[in-house]
């Protein structure tokens, strides 16, 4: 056979598979899939910094309602309800992912490849999502970044996560604290600039083991393009007898307040 006829042959056969039984072609690859799409995309390059914002406050069910405002008197004391030792041990483990991408002490990153978008902070947090229209599996394993599945609608990424350890913590991932964020969680973000150098996070949580309704929250960001990218760890102060609420408290105190506070 002839080199053309195979030829031939073989762009028929690429061809067939393009096309559905109804003998029209099937639906192109979605953006993100090849490194020609990419350059397409919105261009979420650089170092992201969260700004500082009022949030709504997550509607708990009774149980969880009750710790969280056991929690709540206790850090309005001046006391740190994570630090069941007195010597931080609490916060140490895994970063884990319950909805918070980070921003507030450290800078995040998302990087694009085909087939995947990567999101990763300075506090280690890793999170690789999946470009693909796959439903999930009925039970992801359960891990502490879950399993995540985006796509693009137009110029927003859209990524749901699934799969998440029932052990993290609502307010903060890494903490021993009491307020799980429970077995079932449902993560639904969507990702648009809204400025150049603004990024915008729009949260939906459902969470049917804490949450009496879904928790919704829009976050912002900010782009630097001249920052590098490095890792940090949590850093405390010497604590002192009592930590007062007030604006003079050491500077990771306010920092702790800000993230366990505001986001609570």
């Amino acid at each position: 056979m002839h080199a053309d006829s195979l030829f031939t042959l073989a762009m028929a056969a690429a061809v067939a598979l393009l096309i559905t039984p109804d003998g029209l072609a099937g639906p192109a690859p979605q953006p993100g899939m090849t490194w020609e799409s990419i350059r397409s995309l919105p261009d979420f390059g650089g170092s992201w910094s969260m700004k500082l914002q009022p949030v709504p406050r997550p509607v708990l069910k009774p149980a969880p309602a009750a710790l969280f405002s056991a929690w709540e008197r206790k850090t309005s004391n001046g006391e740190d309800p994570s630090d069941v030792d007195g010597i931080k041990r609490s916060y140490c483990g895994p970063a884990r992912f319950s909805g918070f991408n980070g921003g507030l002490q450290d800078f995040v990153e998302l990087l694009f490849t085909p087939g995947r978008v990567t999101i990763i902070n300075e506090l280690g947090l890793i999170r690789r999502i999946k470009l693909s229209s796959e439903p999930f599996r009925e039970t992801p394993a359960e891990t502490n970044s879950g399993v995540s599945i985006g796509h693009w609608e137009g110029r927003t990424l859209v990524v749901e996560t699934r799969g998440l350890s029932p052990d993290i913590g609502w307010d903060e991932p890494r903490s021993h604290l009491p307020i799980k964020i429970g077995r079932h969680a449902r993560i639904i973000e969507r990702f648009s600039l809204v400025a150049p150098d603004g990024l915008q996070i729009v949260t939906r949580i459902t969470a049917p083991d804490l949450l009496a309704a879904p928790y919704e929250i829009t976050t912002l960001y900010s782009r630097d393009r001249s920052h590098e990218f490095r890792a940090v760890s949590l850093r405390f102060p010497p604590r002192p007898a009592a930590w007062p609420a007030t604006r003079e408290q050491p500077p990771m105190r306010r920092a702790w307040r800000r993230v366990s506070l505001a986001r609570g």
